[in-house]
């Protein structure tokens, strides 16, 4: 019996340490190039080249002539206002939308519900030329309007269902008696609902945020002027230009600071995402 109970043990003991060997291999294999690229963004161009993991000596001034030069400052600048305009606008027209579909009983309700879920499996490479013509068309193209706009307008389905969902675990009796006290539907949505799904929003958010923030496809498809890029653009033509050798060492800088961004967003919120996770509402105090 104890010889059985050693051996249950001893093998119990060997699965915990592969299973960590494992995690610990994960771990590195994701740090490991973070750690290579935050090393290079401090070094020379010719010490990128070198295997030293650490700079003979960091070169600060980096990251402020990465930015300066190749008019990455007002790339982060079209970044940053493009982000802004759909986390906002898109968190909004998605929690409309969510609470239309979670609340309100008009016909064809479900209907819409799934030509919404039906969305979510249309690639953008389905629709892509017939939006490039109609933007065209528009004369959106080159512009603000043409990377915003279609975004909340359009908003993704999954961050719909994922809002609406959340609405639906918040009990119906709550939009009565707030019926009784004299609201109106949007004020239930305004002062009940959209206070009780912090955590749906923040990670839609999250999500939105991703999205716009490290996206490559549609600025290249729209955008011709230098002067309306955005990060992931002026990377990607940096790192393939033929008028000159690719300057690694700023390359790394500036990425270290475009993915700073989502890391900080991330820690600020995660407590929301977390609580999404975690069970929804039943995570949240209701007052």
């Amino acid at each position: 019996m104890a010889a059985t109970l050693s051996g249950a043990r001893s093998r119990h003991a060997v699965g915990q340490a592969g299973t960590y060997l494992v995690v610990v291999a994960i771990v590195l294999a994701v740090l490991i190039p973070l750690f290579w690229m935050v090393s290079a963004s401090l070094k020379t161009q010719n010490e990128v080249y070198d295997f030293a993991w650490l700079p003979r000596v960091p070169q600060w001034h980096n990251y402020v002539v990465g930015l300066t030069t190749f008019q990455f400052g007002r790339y982060f600048i079209n970044t940053i206002l493009v982000t802004g305009i759909n986390v906002i606008a898109g968190g909004i027209v998605a929690s409309w939308t969510a609470f239309a579909l979670a609340r309100l009983e008009f016909p064809g309700r479900n209907l819409i519900f799934a030509l919404v879920l039906g969305t979510m499996m249309l690639p953008f490479a389905a629709y892509m030329i017939p939006s490039f013509v109609l933007f065209r068309w528009l004369g959106w193209i080159d512009t603000y309007t043409v990377l915003t706009v279609p975004f909340f307008l359009a908003v993704p389905g999954f961050f719909v269902f994922l809002i609406r969902q959340y609405y639906m675990t918040i009990p119906r009796e709550f939009d009565d008696s707030a019926k009784i006290d004299g609201c109106n539907y949007f004020k239930i949505y305004w002062y009940l609902l959209l206070p009780l799904s912090r955590p749906a929003l923040t990670t839609v958010g999250i999500y939105i945020f991703l999205a716009n923030w490290e996206d490559l496809i549609r600025p290249v498809l729209f955008i011709n002027s230098k002067e309306m890029r955005t990060v992931s653009v002026g990377l990607a033509l940096l790192s393939e230009s033929t008028e000159q050798a690719p300057e690694h060492h700023l390359m790394m800088a500036v990425s270290v600071i475009f993915i700073i961004v989502p890391i900080i967003i991330f820690l600020m919120f995660q407590r929301y995402f977390r609580q999404m996770g975690e069970g929804g509402l039943d995570t949240v105090s209701i007052k």
